[in-house]
């Protein structure tokens, strides 16, 4: 077992302490948040068929609401023992946690523009035993969160006890406030990545969540009626919808065929460029700001421009690294870095920030920057990958044609005999997805790592060491065995949440089970460290 740094004491502090009295309409407004849509529902579903008001379900549902939100607000209560947090909390049934200084790996904060506002801050604490937060914290002020770091790093035995915290105000919401705190001056704090302006706008470019924000708007339009009614003012003129579709398709069939595409093709280029200037201003305001900074051994990563989110990562607990570069990277020379670390997420629901360490990272500066996140790691460019089985590109093609085929199938009832032309062009790019694919595969072993690469326009690269590694298994469907391949998966204790696992697939079969023999052993002879 690894040997653990023994707990420092702390001054006991017996008086228990309570959320800020404001926690009572934060709650309430995160739970009617997640509930609106479904009471906007069954408020509407009860107006039509009971004839009950909607104002009157509306504000019937937000009772319970209310009540929970106070009730939590009473009964939630912390105090600091010698070597652990005490937290109570619950009223009928009640709930007391103890939580070791020493078990506490992430202390994050999140504040949105009314935590600003208001000089509070919602605080999770994460230990890695499970796939939850051991605690949240809606809300604390300011001072009280400084006190809470403070006790956790002495009891960690990261400050000493009695010494002033070298960087008090991890959390600082302004950065110029944070910088005079010291978060990233001095011998013990450097920074790794800002990010500029012109890094984010870039981003955002690359990212495209535009057309996200666009489906948003369109849903929450469909939701409030919006939509409803402008379809109804448009219709209530009998002769614009007809004659909008008319003039259509008279268009399209007619002489006018060539304006009509040319009007769609500029509609579709209009809307494309719309979705990209809102993802490049969703990043401007997301990522307002976008620090890494390492402080001893924590990465503190701190950016947000409407909501300022502060968040720590404890290298040790950094399970594998990942590498994203889709085609815009490239023709930008651009990378993304992510991580998975080890608890606190549930597959599918993880902070992004704790995944996307850098979103966007100039290729020169790659393995500078990966070297400070994992120092025992060279760099890539002289591996050696080793390619997967002959027979991958027939399994890839066979099943990327199927796919092809059933994408065509629609065509042959719209067009006709063109749908030969475009099925025929769906399986020819199905064959070069499959060619490239099967070259773009890979695995390497270097450093105590195994390395996995996979994608050919959208490229991953996952990075993960063997003293992480908790499982090596090998799986094999009734097609691989028929072609004698297998499948080799290594696990670790972030695997459950990763965007990209390493899971080689269509490795022969003996070589496969070589791999998991070498890596188990290797894995087995490091000493495991969460």
């Amino acid at each position: 077992m690894p040997s653990e740094p023994l707990p420092v004491p702390v001054p006991e502090d017996p008086a228990e302490h309570r959320l800020h009295p404001l926690s009572i309409g934060f709650m309430l407004g995160g739970q009617i948040r997640r509930a609106i849509l479904p009471l906007i529902f069954g408020a509407a579903s009860a107006s039509f068929l009971g004839g009950v008001g909607m104002r009157t379900v509306i504000f019937v549902g937000f009772v319970p609401f209310a009540i929970a939100s106070v009730v939590r607000y009473l009964t939630f209560r912390y105090r600091y023992e010698a070597t652990e947090l005490v937290i109570r909390s619950g009223l009928l049934f009640r709930r007391e946690r103890h939580v070791p200084y020493a078990r506490i790996q992430n202390l994050d904060a999140v504040q949105g523009v009314l935590h600003r506002l208001f000089g509070v801050v919602e605080v999770k604490l994460q230990t890695g035993g499970g796939d939850e937060p051991e605690a949240t914290m809606s809300v604390l002020p300011l001072p009280a969160l400084e006190s809470l770091r403070s006790r956790i790093l002495e009891g960690k035995g990261e400050v000493a006890t009695g010494e002033p915290d070298p960087s008090p105000v991890e959390v600082a919401v302004d950065p110029q406030a944070a910088d005079d705190a010291g978060i990233v001056a001095g011998a013990e704090a450097r920074t790794l990545l800002h990010l500029p302006t012109r890094e984010l706008i870039l981003h955002g470019l690359i990212q495209n969540r535009g057309m996200l924000l666009i489906a948003a708007a369109f849903g929450l339009a469909w939701e409030t009626g919006l939509a409803e009614r402008l379809t109804e003012q448009a219709g209530e003129d009998d002769s614009v919808v007809p004659g909008l579709i008319e003039g259509l398709a008279a268009d399209v069939t007619g002489a006018g065929a060539v304006a009509a595409v040319g009007a769609a093709i500029a509609l579709i280029v209009a809307l494309l460029v719309l979705a990209r200037l809102l993802s490049m201003a969703w990043a401007l305001v997301r990522l307002h700001d976008y620090r890494i900074v390492r402080s001893g051994e924590d990465l503190r990563a701190t950016f947000g421009g409407l909501t300022r989110v502060a968040a720590t990562i404890p290298l040790r607990r950094i399970q594998t690294l990942t590498i994203h570069e889709g085609p815009l990277h490239r023709w930008a020379g651009r990378v993304a870095v992510g991580v998975e670390t080890a608890g606190g997420e549930r597959a599918g629901e993880a902070d992004p920030h704790r995944h996307r360490l850098a979103p966007i990272l100039r290729r020169a500066r790659l393995w500078t920057f990966v070297g400070e996140v994992i120092p025992e790691l060279g760099t890539g460019e002289d591996l050696r990958w080793e390619p997967v089985s002959p027979g991958a590109f027939r399994r890839v093609v066979k099943e990327a044609g199927f796919v092809a085929t059933l994408a065509a199938l629609p065509f042959y009832f719209l067009v006709g005999a063109w749908g030969v032309a475009i099925h025929a062009a769906f399986l020819a790019w199905a064959t070069l997805y499959a060619r490239r694919y099967v070259d773009h595969l890979g695995w390497a072993l270097k450093d105590d790592m195994v390395w996995f690469r996979s994608g050919w326009l959208w490229r991953r690269t996952t990075i993960a060491r063997f003293s992480k590694i908790q499982v090596v298994a090998l799986r094999a469907t009734p097609f691989d065995r028929r072609r004698e391949m297998a499948r080799l998966r290594v696990d670790t204790a972030g695997a459950g949440a990763a965007w990209h696992k390493v899971e080689i697939p269509y490795l022969p079969a003996s070589t496969a089970r070589e791999l998991r023999t070498f890596v188990a052993a290797e894995a087995a002879r490091t000493e495991f460290r969460w």
